[in-house]
């Protein structure tokens, strides 16, 4: 009879053990965020200049394209797209731009115009007569596509959530335009991703310049993290979220926006931490709204975190910006 109560006991002594074991296990993988940064290697990974935007006299630009890739390029600009309006400016070569000399990869492009703007990237597709029917072309063909300046049109950020669940290929939206025109872009932004971040569908984040004439030219870029530069590297930063957006209104003139040489994530703990120079504050945002400062955040302790989170690199002064795409946040559980 002993006998047969201590191996009772000892039969309940190993459940509570396994049990303990599992709760604990649970605890130490406590958040799941998805980085988009996870495949960066941040110290063999090349910081690639771009801008998506751009216009010619092949459009309603100023500047010849082969005087605009130039232009560009001697701005430390590696990456590129002549998205002139309705038309593929496309190759380079036929244009006399030199650009395999120049060392830049050459994207593909136009901006179709004649509904809400849309960048056509990676693609020979100059627009159809709707968003839809753009977008079918764009996908049809393994492009990516842009929403541009939202600003322009008040669209709802009930209509951009209905597009990007319909359309894959939709890689993003303009954050910053043309300097900054449209602010209010960042607040419908942020609305779109209160609504798709905690569906797993991520809107990255795009900072260009839509440049016409000179004075528009550098102010506005992406810098895309990719292990070696080729236009299939371009692509995958782009498709990934592997990439920053910068505005910096005086760079022209020598000053240059936050430097982010690295991001960690401790999904066990809920802790990201960013590792940057030349700014004075880092925000974090949620919602819309700073739900924290500082070069690192606990999400533990943070109740105001709502189903993603992103960063914002201020400069002195608000000279310049560096911006992250964002995180999504889920506390506890598996993923789906």
């Amino acid at each position: 009879m002993r006998t047969r109560r201590n191996l009772s006991r000892s039969i309940l002594l190993i459940a509570v053990a396994f049990a303990a074991a599992i709760l604990c296990g649970c605890a130490s993988s406590r958040w799941n965020i998805d980085n988009p940064y996870a495949d960066v290697d941040w110290n063999q990974h090349q910081r690639v200049k771009a801008n998506f935007h751009t216009h010619t006299t092949q459009s309603d630009g100023r500047l010849g394209p082969a005087e605009a890739i130039g232009k560009y390029h001697e701005l430390g600009y590696q990456a590129l797209a002549l998205t002139d309006h309705n038309k593929v400016t496309w190759p380079w070569e036929a244009y006399d731009s030199g650009a395999g000399r120049l060392g830049m990869v050459a994207v593909q492009g136009a901006e179709a115009s004649r509904h809400h703007h849309i960048g056509a990237l990676f693609c020979d597709v100059p627009g159809a007569s709707s968003e839809t029917g753009t977008l079918a072309q764009v996908r049809l063909q393994g492009g990516l596509a842009v929403m541009f300046h939202p600003g322009r049109y008040g669209w709802p950020a009930k209509r951009y959530v209905e597009l990007f669940r319909e359309w894959d290929q939709l890689a993003g939206m303009e954050v910053f335009n043309q300097g900054d025109r449209f602010p209010g872009d960042r607040k419908t932004w942020d609305e779109v991703l209160a609504v798709l971040m905690p569906e797993g569908r991520p809107v990255w984040g795009f900072s260009n310049d839509d440049m016409h004439r000179d004075v528009q030219l550098g102010r506005n870029w992406n810098v895309l993290l990719v292990p070696a530069l080729s236009p299939q590297a371009v692509r995958r930063a782009v498709e990934q979220g592997a990439f920053f957006f910068v505005y910096a209104p005086k760079a022209r003139d020598g000053t240059m926006p936050p430097s982010v040489s690295a991001i960690s994530v401790d999904s066990k703990k809920g802790i990201i931490r960013i590792k940057a120079s030349g700014y004075e504050r880092i925000e974090w945002i949620s919602g819309g709204k700073i739900v924290h400062r500082g070069d690192t955040i606990d999400l533990a302790a943070k109740t105001n975190v709502n189903g993603y989170i992103r960063a914002v690199i201020h400069a002195a002064g608000g000279s310049s910006l560096t911006g992250t795409q964002p995180m999504r946040i889920r506390a506890g559980g598996t993923l789906p």
